[in-house]
């Protein structure tokens, strides 16, 4: 076998090489499923509707014949639709772990960042199971749906990093 100078490698001059910090820094994402997010969009969309419908239907009732209950019950109605829609749009649709150190939740209307190592516990939703949520240390919880394509190899990422890391139904 013949001597080989250490600091050459097999591959060809053409490839670069990749620096160890280079290999830390890399970025993998995971996605919700889309059916499951569109059937969440579905069934909101849904209940909007028939909302809409009853809201139409019992204003001018609860209006003309000055029935407050009926109009007070459409309010809250219309408030829990919206508190949904925004708790929904809000929810993370994707996660990428950048760098070994953090997870990046991405929303519709924000992206949050997130310490791999304030991540206390990971938990499927006792009331709906199809909700996920993460807990960090300083008990903040993100809420995100449970379908996410290739989840248990993200909480393997985030277990290498954050060893103590509690997890619950997944």
């Amino acid at each position: 076998m013949p001597n080989r100078d250490p600091t050459q490698t097999d591959r060809p001059e053409s490839a670069p090489a990749v620096l160890p910090d280079e290999a830390s820094s890399q970025t993998d994402c995971f996605q919700v499923s889309r059916v499951s997010i569109l059937y969440r969009y579905l069934f909101l969309l849904a209940l909007t509707l028939v909302g809409a419908l009853l809201l139409s239907l019992l204003f001018t009732m609860a209006v003309s014949g000055r029935d407050y209950l009926i109009g007070g019950l459409l309010a809250i109605w219309a408030l829990a639709l919206l508190r949904y829609w925004a708790f929904l749009l809000s929810m993370p649709h994707r996660v990428c772990v950048e760098g070994n150190e953090s997870l990046v939740l991405h929303s519709l209307f924000r992206t949050k960042k997130v310490a791999c190592s304030e991540i206390a516990a990971l938990r499927i939703s006792p009331f709906y199971q199809s909700y996920l949520r993460i807990v960090t240390s300083g008990k903040k919880t993100f809420p995100m749906i449970n379908h996410v394509d290739g989840l248990h190899d993200l909480i393997i990422r985030i277990k290498r990093i954050n060893p103590k890391l509690e997890t619950k139904g997944c």
